[in-house]
């Protein structure tokens, strides 16, 4: 009905231009033009009408929110053709499986609602609810062009509400959470999501008002030369301590900073610390050769990030060769191209990159290959017990093998015993962070840290330069095992 309205509106009858416009705005209001499912306002008023034909049964209502995840991701690498083809085939598999007694709607372009009557036992509806994810996204499915990745909640009545518009409420909390706990199944509402939206608020407006009022600290870790025992650097790790929460870990509200929008200033805030914090170091004589700050996937996603780096090394000068910019691997795997021109556009800089916590999304080297990538820091995970476990021990020296080839620098992050540490020296891991040299520190400690550090390295047993060379001839006898894995790198 769009198109056939767009194409008469140049008619030379402007009555009848006006009356199609008016059908079409009629139309538009109550349905989603693209698809012909209800639009939301219309689906609420469905689902009410289906709520008040239950009250009369013994059925509960189920109303099941999807989210679709990767339509942005589709629209960026096939254009509106692939998005728009994701988007019919979602729809098509929602009319197929929603039965007579059913509503189908989309919300907000990605969000797509059906509500239906399920038998009085709510776990039937929970396993309805995952029969229709289990169609959008076959388990163990190959990825394959148009395939959609979804979240998607649940929300009963009358087990969780009686109100059309508060089921609906429920069931997009429910995905929410679907989305920030990355369930591959389905999240069914539960009364203390509600509690937890609250509280996401209220840690939204305190962590705003603690960025206007310079509450946040940085700490920072030092990243060590497993050869020498030398002072590579460190990096800036953001802290916050709340006058009545106490300390709130940065798990707990870097998510929130990266929904609400507020991750762009905290970003400047911890760079901003950081070089005046260096240039003080400099200042006392202290030499930091690389101060490293964490960037997530909603800064790389802002348009003007590689220039709000640019414009605070202007306006606090270090060599950018001594800042690194960290970056997680999932953007990559959500936006490649985007991706690649961020790096190549900080690259310009003259700053220097770091993946972190590589490992954990698996990018292979042909596209690592194409990335302007300094270092590479082996996720903890990998790092923790590898004194006693074989399999992880081969999977690290597979990543430094991939990274010599690739003349990265490589990281291991989390050491904490001296065993963990004894591999990575003998795997040839170039450099560590944890807590076996030292946890993250406010300014003043670290300053007093760099101070004692040469005199307590000492107790690690770090090669000398009298022991260089003996060190470089039992790295010589890993460069056997790398030889073995190289091929493998070569063909992945």
């Amino acid at each position: 009905m769009a198109r056939r309205v767009i194409r008469l509106l140049g008619s030379q009858d402007e009555n009848q231009d006006l009356e199609l416009c008016a059908k079409f705005q009629a139309y538009s209001a109550r349905y989603d033009v693209e698809t012909g499912l209800l639009g939301f306002r219309a689906f609420q008023e469905a689902t009410t009408g289906l709520l008040e034909f239950a009250s009369t049964s013994q059925d509960q209502v189920a109303l099941i929110w999807i989210d679709l995840l990767n339509l942005r991701r589709e629209f960026t690498l096939a254009g509106w053709s692939g998005a728009e083809a994701m988007v019919g085939r979602v729809t098509k598999i929602l009319r197929e499986i929603a039965g007579p007694q059913a509503v189908v709607g989309r919300f907000n372009g990605r969000s797509f609602l059906l509500a239906t009557l399920v038998s009085d036992c709510v776990e039937d509806g929970r396993r309805f609810a995952q029969l229709v994810a289990d169609e959008l996204m076959p388990p163990g499915r190959s990825v394959t062009p148009c395939a959609p990745e979804i979240a998607v909640g649940v929300a009963f009545s009358p087990a969780d509400t009686l109100s059309a518009e508060e089921l609906l409420r429920f069931g997009c909390l429910a995905a929410s959470y679907a989305i920030q706990t990355r369930s591959s199944t389905v999240v069914a509402f539960q009364p203390n999501m509600n509690n937890l939206l609250i509280r996401d608020h209220e840690m939204e407006f305190e962590l705003s008002k603690a960025l206007e009022q310079c509450q946040l600290r940085v700490a920072y870790q030092p990243k060590i030369d497993l050869a020498s025992g030398q002072l590579l650097g460190a990096e800036a790790l953001i802290r916050w301590n709340h006058e009545k929460w106490g300390y709130i870990p940065p798990g707990d509200f870097i998510p929130i900073a990266e929904r609400s929008g507020l991750i762009h200033r905290l970003f400047e805030c911890v760079l901003r610390t950081a070089l005046q914090d260096t240039r003080g170091w400099m200042s006392m004589g202290f030499n930091i050769p690389v101060i490293g700050v964490n960037a997530s996937v909603a800064n790389l996603r802002q348009k003007d990030f590689p220039f709000v780096v640019k414009r605070l090394l202007e306006e606090l000068p270090i060599a950018p060769c001594e800042l690194e910019i960290e970056v997680t691997e999932s953007l990559l795997f959500e936006e490649e191209e985007l991706f690649i021109e961020r790096l190549h556009m900080l690259k310009q800089i003259g700053v220097r990159i770091a993946i972190d916590d590589f490992g954990t999304r698996y990018t292979g080297f042909d596209v690592l290959s194409r990335l302007p990538i300094d270092a590479m820091k082996i996720d903890k995970c990998f790092v923790r017990g590898i004194d006693r476990s074989p399999d992880m021990r081969a999977l690290c020296l597979t990543v430094i093998a991939m990274a010599r080839q690739l003349k990265m620098h490589t990281v291991a992050e989390g050491i904490e015993e001296v065993g963990e540490l004894d591999v990575m020296q003998q795997i040839g891991c170039d450099a560590g962070q944890g807590f076996l040299f030292q946890k993250a520190l406010p300014v003043d400690e670290f300053s007093a840290f760099m101070r004692t550090w040469p005199v307590f390295s000492s107790g690690f047993g770090f090669a000398g330069e009298d022991d260089l060379e003996v060190l470089g001839c039992a790295l010589d006898a890993t460069d056997s095992e790398m030889e073995e894995v190289e091929p493998l790198i070569e063909s992945s």
